[in-house]
């Protein structure tokens, strides 16, 4: 994931924020933070929270509408807290306003007030700061107090800078799963992907399909306007590509201007075929590259399984066959290499 690729910030350069925003949550899964818990260098920024600040309870909170999940916490003896709704949640507040909140003394807000765990008498007192990553707000890092008090400079600068230290965590994992141009997932996590994806068959029939996506006459773009209009190309490509692409599929940059797509929850082959024509579609209308206009067309090899026993690897190399024998057509070609029953005749089709 990068910037590059993300729409961050809003037009006034603000982080992306909004509890059900569509854009911030599809980062969110992609950060793959949800439902992972003890997470021992998350851990340790919420121990010295807990330690400095003298607080029962401080959190790391990813937030997602109506649940928050909490990759690190001490204190609140528990991974996620579904029971409050947005609207009462301190944590949901700085998500929505992508600023800093402190309640010294929620019994007497308006708001909070009402919040469960206020009435329950086991939070009085709330400090939390954005957790920002890449410009996006992914939810809080937060302590809590069962007595009203008033969280002075030093505490509250130290709160900034725990938050900032998480922050360095998520951006430093998050670099070692990006390619280092596009933003996009690298080759690594895209067969961590497929890996996952294929086994998940076994409980959720389906078809997982591959796609091999290679720029035509990419070398031409280099030679003749210089590697920086071939960098801006591919980031170009990529970003048109998510657009087309639904929010679960995974985008990879397999190296140079190839691409691989992975897909799951398709009911047949037709559906991968589907999503072919509509990268070719989409990369049709053209790319704007340093203020030109390049018409852009794209090779794409797919191909499918719907057995457990597929070997990941393998269906990269079929979809990567597929590719080249789409390379034999002119203009932006897709063609089908394998159908869904691994062990049966492979199937050649060119739309």
């Amino acid at each position: 994931m990068s910037s590059v690729l993300w729409p961050a910030h809003d037009p006034a350069g603000r982080p992306l924020v909004g509890v059900p925003d569509p854009v911030r949550l599809a980062v969110v899964a992609d950060a793959a933070r949800p439902g992972r818990f003890s997470d021992p260098d998350l851990d340790a920024v919420v121990a010295t929270l807990r330690i400095a600040l003298r607080v029962p309870l401080a959190v790391v909170d990813i937030v997602t509408p109506g649940v928050q999940t909490y990759p690190a916490e001490t204190g609140a003896g528990g991974s996620a807290g579904a029971t409050v709704t947005d609207r009462l949640s301190f944590c949901a507040e700085v998500v929505e306003t992508g600023a800093a909140l402190v309640v010294p003394d929620a019994s007497r807000h308006p708001t909070y007030a009402h919040n469960p765990l206020v009435e329950s008498g086991a939070v009085l007192a709330y400090a939390g700061e954005p957790l920002v990553d890449g410009g996006v707000v992914l939810g809080a890092v937060s302590v809590f107090d069962t007595v009203p008090r008033l969280f002075g400079p030093e505490e509250l600068a130290l709160l900034r800078h725990q938050a900032r230290l998480a922050a360095a965590v998520l951006s430093l994992r998050r670099s070692g799963r990006s390619d280092w141009l596009t933003g996009l997932a690298n080759r690594a996590v895209m067969r961590d992907r497929l890996g996952s994806a294929i086994t998940r068959l076994d409980r959720q029939p389906g078809v997982v399909a591959v796609l091999f996506v290679d720029v035509d006459d990419f070398k031409r773009v280099n030679d003749e306007r210089g590697h920086q209009a071939g960098d801006q190309l591919l980031i170009a490509l990529a970003q048109r590509m998510k657009e087309a692409l639904r929010p679960s599929d995974t985008l990879a940059r397999f190296g140079g201007d190839e691409f691989v797509v992975v897909c799951e929850d398709l009911a047949g082959s037709d559906d991968a075929c589907a999503v072919a024509e509509r990268l070719v579609s989409w990369l049709r209308r053209g790319l704007s590259v340093g203020g030109e206009d390049l018409d852009v067309t794209v090779s794409i090899g797919v191909a499918v399984t719907d057995l457990t026993a597929h070997d990941p690897d393998a269906l990269v190399r079929e979809a990567d066959a597929a590719m080249y024998r789409a390379k034999r057509e002119p203009g932006s070609q897709w063609v089908l290499a394998l159908d869904v029953d691994a062990s049966s005749a492979r199937m050649v089709v060119t739309q």
